[in-house]
């Protein structure tokens, strides 16, 4: 997923598919980030060009390996808002970056949840439809997603 990231970040603007609303994107992975406690954001994209001015635009990206592919709607459900509210919780709001060199409080615009499809997502919509709206309706704030 980093590595689609790092494609999707070369293209031309108006060509990317994940990271559309920045000029200049930088994709750390990593990252420590601190609310509460200190965690480690799989990916964090901060805007570095120009418009970054004091407070950069930035995103990040939340990654989830799990065989899903024999769940039942209202168990995937339950699992998918547990890890979206997860993911908002940790990593969405506003963050206090604490790599070196990177100090700084952000208000983080998106966060994503991004799960592993192929194999390990439900292969049948009627399952998966209904536990992802519900999913969204449940945690405002994160788009979930199989790649």
């Amino acid at each position: 997923m980093v590595s689609l990231l790092e494609v999707d970040a070369a293209l031309p603007r108006a060509q990317r598919r994940w990271l559309k609303d920045f000029d200049q994107p930088r994709i750390e992975t990593h990252v420590g980030v601190m609310k509460a406690d200190l965690r480690f954001a799989d990916v964090l994209v901060i805007e570095e060009g120009p418009a970054a001015g004091p407070s950069p635009r930035v995103e990040t990206f939340s990654f989830k390996s799990r065989d899903l592919s024999h769940t039942e709607s209202r168990v995937l459900e339950a699992q998918m808002t547990t890890d979206a509210s997860n993911a908002l919780r940790y990593y969405g709001e506003t963050l206090n970056i604490r790599r070196p060199g990177m100090e700084l409080a952000v208000q983080v615009q998106r966060v994503r949840l991004i799960y592993e499809g192929g194999e390990l997502k439900p292969p049948e919509a009627r399952v998966l439809s209904p536990a992802l709206r519900g999913t969204r309706d449940a945690v405002q704030g994160v788009e979930v997603l199989f790649q």
